[in-house]
């Protein structure tokens, strides 16, 4: 989860100033790509208990031979069965995804910067049977791993306040997607750590500072993922997840209390398109989701923060019967090597 720019922002750098039409239509262009993104763009399925990896891509631009580090442990609880907007009553089954993800971000210059995501994922499913029964059924593995290139279109040294970054890159079909149950039969798409597919995703990060109030900043972060084929499932078909969209739009308060903190809040919107098998559509997949993520980052030096999230669902517009998000947790640490000077703490009334 981005809270604020580059390691959860709690640090300053001596800015330029830029003036004139540059800074202004570079402005103006981030602001409506971040309004109008989420209309023309269209949805991964999300009844699974599976990472949006697309959606964990936490860290923004590193600074020139810079290298960031973030290593992020998700817990997804998924009790709530679904249908539409009605939640049904049945208790019959349930769905937990715990997912360790390592991002590395590294500075090639100013403008550019190269990320990887590496996840590490486990499903678990119970399934309540008859005369008090229970069957669960577990895969674990390392899931599939995002390569993104990042570029500035707004620089914060130059456009003192304002930061907008834009990456694209391949989802690379790195998982195991053949796990089986006890009897020897494939699980489904949803319980194997990974989609089996080449995947494209393009992401934004758009942060302005001093919104309202000096230490207010205003975040947005977009992700889309176009999803390919994974033409081997179960042997023989071609099972294709539907795309996904991810939008975040919301505020973070820096202040201090011992040390630095970021208090932030955001409202996280995701559409998800159903999947197919074989060309037809498999029923029970694809959706609209909202959730509010309240969250919490402690940044105990420059260089190192911890930070603390959850998402609490608000809306749900499901297509067919599905399990969905009952709560969900993050906690992340962020770690920075800059072969620069240090930088300087950014005191409570004198924010970025």
């Amino acid at each position: 989860m981005k809270t604020v720019r580059n390691n959860l922002s709690l640090t300053k750098k001596a800015r330029k100033p830029n003036t004139g039409s540059d800074r202004r239509w570079k402005l103006l262009l981030g602001w409506a790509v971040m309004m109008v993104f989420p209309v023309y763009l269209f949805p991964q399925a999300c009844c699974s208990g599976g990472v949006p990896l697309g959606g964990s891509l936490g860290l923004g631009s590193a600074e020139s031979r810079s290298i960031q580090f973030l290593l992020t442990y998700d817990y997804n609880l998924l009790n709530d069965l679904m249908d539409g907007t009605e939640l049904l009553q049945d208790d019959t089954r349930s769905r937990t995804t715990h997912a360790a993800m390592l991002e590395v971000n590294y500075g090639l210059s100013s403008r550019f910067s190269l990320a990887a995501l590496v996840p590490f994922i486990q499903q678990e499913r119970n399934i309540k049977g008859f005369e008090q029964g229970r069957e669960f059924t577990s895969t674990r593995g390392l899931g599939d791993v995002v390569l993104l290139l990042k570029y500035r279109m707004l620089n914060p040294a130059t456009t003192p306040g304002t930061e907008w970054v834009l990456g694209a890159g391949p989802k690379l079909p790195t998982a195991h997607t053949r796990h089986t149950n006890n009897n020897g039969l494939l699980l489904p798409a949803d319980m194997q750590p990974g989609s089996g597919s080449l995947d494209g995703i393009l992401w934004s990060f758009f942060q302005h500072d001093q919104i309202f109030y000096p230490a207010l900043s205003f975040i947005s972060v977009a992700t889309y993922r176009y999803s390919g084929a994974n033409n081997s499932y179960n042997q023989s078909q071609s099972y294709r997840f539907g795309n996904e969209f991810q939008f975040n739009l919301g505020m973070n308060y820096h202040f201090f209390l011992n040390r630095p903190i970021d208090a932030f809040s955001f409202l996280r919107y995701r559409q998800q398109g159903e999947d197919h098998i074989d060309g037809s559509v498999f029923p029970g997949s694809g959706g609209q989701w909202l959730y509010w993520v309240p969250g919490l980052a402690v940044n105990f030096t420059p260089d190192i923060s911890v930070c603390l999230s959850a998402a609490v669902p608000v809306y749900h517009k499901l297509k067919g019967a599905q399990l969905t998000t009952t709560y969900r947790f993050t906690i992340a640490l962020s770690y920075a090597i800059n072969p620069k000077q240090p930088m300087v703490v950014v005191p409570t009334d004198n924010p970025l």
